[in-house]
């Protein structure tokens, strides 16, 4: 039989063996790589308000001096929670073929992805990187627990400035898939399908008023299709449902 204690030493080594991986729930932001909460010790146990607040939330993403929702065309973000600063030299898609412009600047909805997947996050010596976009400060703080996020093992795991990762694309965006755009119409290029909502899009991939942007492919609460895609990539199942190729 074993002893009383030895069962409770057992007991505590699997615990930390398991609070030490990524405790992930399919098909939702728990325990994915952008809940950079701490619910085992070293952070606050909530989730959401690290990107997220209820009430007084940033409303001049893109530091133009107007509130971001009363914007005809540029989507805002949801109930954004963290302070960022616009760098003014991104280098956005263009195309000679393609009858489509994006902005100068990413959209309020775009610009909330890339504060932190732009590379300039907190790194020096970067070439390209011109600007901190994610000042790493909320507007409000958690109710609960320390007030900062779970860093250690979600985007600096050696606990200081690493190198870029396949997930830092930097201020270029002139060579990854094009944002903050009108989707075209039949009209404009019949080599894309057109959605059942002009406005939203389709079921699965959307659009933002009318736009794609980041979140039109990506989905940053479910991790079920890496790296957190609204869409199978299986038979480029993704590509295809606005692409008709």
């Amino acid at each position: 039989m074993v002893h009383k204690r030895a069962k409770l030493y057992l007991a505590g080594l699997l615990f930390s063996a398991l609070t030490a991986q990524t405790w992930a729930v399919p098909g939702t932001i728990v325990g994915s790589k952008h809940d950079l909460s701490s619910p085992f010790g070293g952070g606050s146990d909530e989730i959401c308000v690290y990107c997220h607040t209820p009430h007084n939330a940033n409303a001049d993403l893109d530091n133009d001096g107007n509130v971001d929702s009363n914007h005809a065309t540029r989507p805002p973000a949801p109930l954004w929670n963290r302070r960022i600063t616009t760098m003014a030299n991104y280098q956005m898609y263009t195309s000679a073929t393609l009858n489509m412009v994006c902005d100068n600047t990413p959209s309020p909805l775009s610009l909330v992805c890339l504060s932190c997947h732009d590379a300039a996050t907190s790194f020096s010596g970067i070439v390209g990187a011109v600007n901190t976009t994610d000042t790493h400060n909320l507007v409000n703080e958690p109710n609960r627990g320390a007030t900062n996020p779970n860093c250690g093992t979600r985007c600096h795991p050696g606990g200081g400035d690493e190198p870029p990762k396949w997930w830092q694309i930097g201020p270029d965006l002139s060579n990854e898939h094009p944002i903050s755009m009108t989707y075209p119409t039949a009209s404009d290029d019949p080599d894309f399908f057109i959605p059942p909502d002009l406005q939203k899009g389709w079921s699965d991939v959307k659009l933002f008023m009318g736009r794609v942007e980041c979140p039109s492919c990506h989905n940053p609460h479910d991790p079920t299709n890496i790296p957190f895609l609204r869409k199978s990539m299986v038979s480029s199942g993704l590509c295809t449902t606005c692409h008709n190729k």
